[in-house]
């Protein structure tokens, strides 16, 4: 492979030494002449991108800037400036950035431009920008568009709500511009969005549901939204029913989606209503089950001690997804209540059914339980004989094998009894289980890292925040989200750490493994941010 120059190379190089042998490059005249020299548009975008990356850029290169903003031709060269521009972040640059807009553009050039446009007004984040970026919601270009939407949302444009809701619910425009508008109205906070928001958490067009974009909104809208999510939840808005009627909406699903929301929000004047959906009966055994698991989840996250009681009555559930949903729930809410419950339970069931039993156990138990474990391990390879005789199933071929596995698994859980052995209460000691190979382990110390009411140990929890364990993870999220909702010196101390977890999701988008428990983290962002008013 040839190691030497392009001629274009060559040529700029040549171009920037000529320029630069009479002028000082931290001054906006040795660049004007560069620019000048320059008669190709492309080698008038690599001076800009060469200036951009300098560290020269100061106010006085304003002037400058905004000048050929305004005489050049080319569009893509004044994308190359809004870039520059947009980097510099000078309210100065709003009325000529504003001004070079060409929104009748349909050229590819053209639209790029008016894309890097409003990303450079947004950047700036003045809000004389706000009329320019309200034109450009009717860009024929979706690109400038959402660049135009996100724009808005992070300036919180009180301004901007109704234009946006029309674009949330318009279905003459591609499904992407729908979501990037709610989650726009998200960032506002404005609460006029909230009443759209709630319907599109049900509302789905061809392949693409709304529900998460409208979810984390309404979650940022706070207390507005839950005002509205309660009677959604009991089945008392009447305008929402009629409306669901006509959308041929079942009901059922506003009791769920409903219920996640709240639960997020903390909303405690929910409580009553979500321990009654743990009784909820539905024809549909599936929307049935997916109501009463919303149900647990929620209660779980916002610690209802009114939860436990009928939870550890639905312990020995056959199914063993929706076990595991409840005893996952009955896990994080602590306390030793459900201990005989889920015992008993780990002996009944499928595998499957018995292991969510087994880590329910041992996420709540200590060494008092330890002997119950060593029985479990002894019964299960006349269980696993049982079950395959009865159902078959993989590993079925070597019963012995299978069942020494299985064995080895409840072993593995075990650990978490021998920690709460050495812990106690002691949230310092279970601070420094965060750091132990076993990830069963850390999932229960960040619990009661969570549970400890101690802000100390918050940098202990965050400091862990890119395990990549899913279900270690989810606890070390709600260790942190406890401690801030009891101490107010835990959020101080956790608001430091708001960098590094921007950062993380950011690096993280996309990666389908976290799409999940990310959603979470996003909310932890969320939490940390101080709400302007």
């Amino acid at each position: 492979m040839s190691r030497l120059p392009s001629a274009s190379s060559l040529a700029l190089v040549l171009l920037l030494s000529l320029s630069g042998c009479k002028g000082d490059p931290t001054t906006p005249a040795h660049w004007e002449k560069s620019l000048g020299k320059a008669r190709r548009a492309q080698d008038k975008i690599r001076v800009l991108e060469t200036l951009r990356g300098s560290g020269h850029l100061n106010a006085s290169f304003l002037p400058l800037l905004h000048e050929r903003l305004k005489e050049e031709g080319k569009p893509e060269v004044r994308a190359a400036l809004a870039r520059v521009l947009g980097d510099m972040k000078s309210p100065e640059s709003v009325g000529p950035l504003s001004d070079a807009l060409d929104l009748g553009a349909t050229d590819s050039a053209a639209t790029l431009m008016n894309k890097e446009l409003a990303a450079a007004l947004g950047e700036i984040g003045d809000p004389k920008a706000a009329p320019a970026l309200m034109k450009m919601l009717k860009a024929r270009d979706n690109f400038t568009r959402i660049e135009a939407v996100d724009a808005l949302g992070r300036m919180r444009v009180p301004e901007a709500v109704e234009p946006l809701i029309q674009m949330a619910t318009d279905e003459g425009v591609e499904p992407f511009l729908n979501k990037k508008a709610i989650e726009a109205l998200g960032r506002i906070g404005d609460a006029r969005a909230v009443p759209v928001l709630v319907r599109m958490m049900t509302k789905e067009r061809p392949g693409v549901s709304f529900y998460g974009e409208s979810a984390f909104s309404l979650f940022q809208l706070g207390k507005p939204a839950a005002d509205a999510l309660l009677p959604a939840l009991e089945g008392k808005d009447a305008e929402l029913s009629r409306w669901m009627q006509q959308n041929k909406i079942n009901p059922a699903s506003y009791t769920f989606k409903a219920a996640e929301v709240l639960g997020h929000l903390r909303e405690h004047r929910a409580e009553a209503m979500l321990v009654q959906q743990l009784a909820f009966k539905h024809e549909d055994a599936r929307i049935q089950a997916m109501v009463r698991m919303r149900a647990a989840d929620a209660l779980a996250r916002m610690r209802s001690a009114a939860a436990v009681k009928p939870l550890t009555a639905m312990a020995a559930e056959p199914d063993a997804t929706v076990r595991q949903a409840y005893t996952y729930a009955l896990g994080l809410l602590g306390g030793r209540e459900a201990l005989p419950a889920l015992e008993k339970a780990a002996g009944q069931g499928d595998w499957y059914a018995r292991e969510a039993s087994i880590e329910g156990l041992t996420m709540l138990g200590d060494e008092r339980e330890l002997p119950a474990l060593a029985k479990l391990m002894a019964a299960e390879p006349a269980r696993t004989a049982a079950e395959c005789q009865e159902y078959g199933g993989e590993g079925c071929g070597d019963p012995a094998a299978l069942a020494k596995t299985r064995a080895e698994t409840i072993a593995r859980h075990g650990k978490r009894l021998e920690a709460a052995k050495a812990c106690g209460a002691d949230a310092g000691c279970w601070a420094k289980k965060l750091e132990d190979a076993d990830k069963g382990v850390v999932e229960r110390a960040a619990l009661e890292v969570g549970r400890g009411k101690s802000a100390a140990h918050v940098g202990a929890l965050l400091a862990r925040m890119t395990e990549r364990d899913l279900n270690a993870r989810q606890a070390l999220i709600l260790g942190v989200e406890w401690l801030l909702e009891d101490s107010k010196e835990a959020a101080t101390q956790a608001r430091s750490a708001l960098p590094s977890l921007e950062k993380q999701l950011t690096e993280e988008k996309g990666r389908s493994e976290f799409v999940l428990v990310n959603e979470d983290l996003r909310r932890l962002v969320a939490r940390l941010h101080p709400r302007k008013t």
